[in-house]
């Protein structure tokens, strides 16, 4: 018995041993390993936004240099618009039938030789007779000629007085409008619209003399656009879709329509009569 416990007593405490030292190694090795930083964490404080600021006039310098508003230009075009009203009107025997103003590219002049009767598109830099044109305005062309200035101003339209009313008569019958339909070929159309000379050349355009509204056709050239239009010589056509026109640039929109081959429909008088005349395209 007693020999028993001498065996059985050492076999347990080295259990015991061996249990405690596993115990307290595995202790070691997480202490070591998942060890959290318990430093304190100090949270700065943010710095307190400022209200806004007011800008300084030199903080807009680079939307006035890139000029992103387009207003460098239109001050400018301003500038030129009083710079002209003092130049001389020019001795050339030439007269401005219309104007389409913009930007250099896209503007341009309807200008006749009154000697020769022709009429010629021009744009800046083009040369009519012995000047230069310099700058394209609304109604205005501004000519170099031997290095000075001068003006050119479309004529404005001379309106006949009024003449006297007659006394209101109870009207017999209202008469309608008289309309018509005419089909071209567009391909045709835009064929001729390609070049705005060989157009002028085809016909004589003037600002209706009878009341200041409409433009007088006449010397219409036979096989030309306006005769495929239907137009015949004295016609004064009133408006384009209802628009009135007055001047001989307000020409250009009848153009711009054909060449993009949508409704088109003319208001014109012819005999004295107002009629109608609309387009189709085919």
């Amino acid at each position: 018995m007693i020999r028993f416990y001498n065996i059985i007593l050492p076999l347990l405490v080295l259990t015991v041993v061996i249990y405690t030292g596993v115990d307290i190694f595995y202790k070691v090795v997480a202490a070591k390993f998942l060890q959290v930083d318990s430093e304190e964490i100090v949270a700065k404080k943010v710095k307190d936004i400022e209200p806004d600021q007011k800008l300084l006039l030199s903080d807009y310098k680079t939307i006035t240099e890139r000029n992103l508003f387009g207003s460098v230009e239109k001050a400018s075009s301003e500038g030129n618009a009083d710079q002209i009203g003092g130049l001389k009107a020019t001795s050339l025997n030439i007269a401005l039938l219309g104007t389409v103003s913009g930007d250099k590219r896209d503007a341009f002049a309807v200008i006749e030789d009154v000697d020769k009767r022709e009429q010629g598109l021009y744009r800046v830099g083009d040369s009519v007779q012995n000047a230069v044109v310099k700058m394209i305005l609304r109604g205005k062309v501004v000519l170099r000629i031997g290095g000075k200035d001068e003006i050119l101003t479309m004529d404005e339209p001379k309106s006949r007085p009024e003449p006297v009313k007659p006394k209101k008569r109870r009207p017999l019958s209202k008469k309608r409008e008289r309309r018509s339909t005419v089909t071209i070929n567009r391909s045709k159309i835009r064929g001729s619209l390609k070049n705005i000379n060989d157009l002028l050349s085809q016909v004589q355009v003037s600002p209706h003399s009878g009341d200041g509204k409409g433009l007088s056709i006449t010397q219409i050239a036979p096989d030309s656009i306006f005769s495929e239009l239907k137009l015949k010589d004295g016609d004064i056509i009133r408006g384009v879709n209802g628009k009135t026109l007055k001047e001989p640039d307000d020409l250009i929109s009848l153009y711009r329509r054909l060449k993009s081959g949508f409704h088109v429909s003319l208001q014109i008088t012819r005999n004295g009569k107002r009629k109608t005349i609309n387009y189709r395209f085919r």
